[in-house]
């Protein structure tokens, strides 16, 4: 009978020449990590998932806010406050429970990816907002020969890069680290642009899973406002640090930041000291005392102001980067 449900829920799928039966059942078999469960993210996982890809594994160290149902379809006003991983989850094992889904609230970093993405993933989805996490991932993609798709999004832009070790170039030969990149916050995003970019990554990752000889190479821009699409052609850098020297400077922890500011308004996150189960609910304890929690057992949002993870990590509105780390101090500690 499962069987069965499973031909049927596929059958429009399984009839385009490109898949069929056998590649079905090779996506079945197939495992992706998403990182970034945002507009792109959210949205890359769910096609993923619908398209019946075997495992997912969704990473994102964010709640979910108000001012990101604009864009984030996965997502409605009841998940308001929740970690968008746990979120994630919870929907897509609704939309399809033969879909194994894995989930991490943390933050990606050199000191946690070989535990939170096994170095025999199929592929990557980058859905990050910052050029640190994109770099680390990079680094570990060409390392571990793991191809990887980038994706970004903002205003009415967005790009689309496959990163295969030997056959592309990556995101070092490219990007650089000093780069002043357009943000969310200060031009506006249009829900279109992102689900345009988010659907042409999940389509390259089901390309990749599926070994199809015609995968991008080129880097791929779209402006959906002005109709507007370019194929550029990006050479290997062949003084590039990362794939031609491999000097994995990201995975090996080069600088790691303790304070980020996120994608979102005047959002920080800050982790200056880890702590165990037992000081996260003394610290939620304390908060009760003081002020109104929401407690969603993996974190507890204080006030609609600041979440405190598990593992010490805290994601504080702020007006300023100081004021974000006396409020660290005040109700996590130094």
């Amino acid at each position: 009978m499962m069987h069965n449900n499973r031909f049927m829920r596929y059958i429009r799928q399984e009839i385009f020449r490109e898949i069929g039966r056998q590649g079905q059942e090779k996506l079945r078999k197939s495992n992706a990590a998403i990182v970034g469960l945002g507009a792109l993210g959210s949205v890359s996982a769910e096609l993923l998932a619908r398209a019946g890809i075997g495992k997912l594994i969704l990473i994102d160290r964010d709640i979910v806010e108000l001012s990101n149902l604009q864009r984030q379809g996965l997502f409605d006003e009841g998940d308001v406050g929740k970690p968008k991983a746990l979120a994630a989850q919870e929907k897509l094992n609704k939309i399809n429970s033969d879909v194994e889904i894995g989930f991490f609230i943390e933050d990606l970093n050199y000191g946690n990816i070989y535990k939170l993405i096994p170095i025999k993933i199929d592929v990557i989805l980058d859905c990050t907002d910052n050029l640190e996490t994109r770099f680390l991932i990079n680094d570990f993609s060409i390392k571990n020969k793991i191809p990887f798709i980038y994706s970004s999004a903002v205003g009415s832009k967005g790009y689309i890069f496959n990163v295969i070790r030997n056959k592309t170039a990556c995101l070092r030969c490219f990007l650089k680290e000093a780069m002043q990149l357009d943000t969310c916050d200060t031009v506006g995003v249009l829900n279109t642009a992102t689900n345009l970019i988010s659907s042409l990554q999940a389509n390259e990752a089901i390309k990749i899973l599926l070994n199809k000889a015609y995968i991008e190479k080129n880097l791929l821009f779209f402006d959906i406002w002005k109709n507007e699409l370019l194929k550029i052609k990006v050479n290997k850098n062949k003084n590039c640090a990362c794939c031609v020297k491999n000097y994995f400077e990201y995975l090996n922890g080069k600088k790691p930041s303790k304070i980020i500011k996120l994608c979102g308004k005047n959002i920080y996150q800050i982790k200056t000291k880890s702590i165990n189960k037992k000081q996260f609910n003394n610290i939620k304890n304390k908060l009760k005392r003081i002020g109104k929690i929401v407690d969603f057992a993996y974190c507890v949002n204080f006030e609609g102001k600041i979440t405190i993870f598990q593992d010490g990590r805290a994601l504080i509105k702020a007006e300023d980067e100081k004021e974000a780390k006396s409020l660290y101090s005040r109700f996590v500690g130094n």
